[in-house]
């Protein structure tokens, strides 16, 4: 969801990098309702970009209830932003 093209001229100048921890909650119909950066990578832009990046790029086959029916859901992950060669 994220690449390297994402990575801010302006991040690379100023050399941020860091491992941004996040935890998503995920709609019945699959799409990404919130973020929650669980780990910060000690830059609030990096932190920040995590969130919108995935937020609008993510997309999950929705989560199963017992019955079968869809439901909402979680997943949680991290980004290693580190500077492109």
């Amino acid at each position: 969801w994220i690449t390297q093209a994402d990575y801010r001229s302006s991040w690379i100048n100023r050399e941020l990098t860091g491992v941004a921890r996040f935890r998503l909650q995920v709609g019945a119909d699959g799409r990404v309702r919130s973020c929650t950066i669980t780990g910060s990578s000690g830059h609030a832009e990096l932190d920040r970009a995590t969130c919108d990046l995935v937020t609008r790029r993510a997309r999950f086959d929705p989560a199963r209830n017992p019955r079968g029916d869809r439901a909402p859901g979680s997943y949680s992950s991290a980004v290693a932003w580190q500077i492109p060669d």
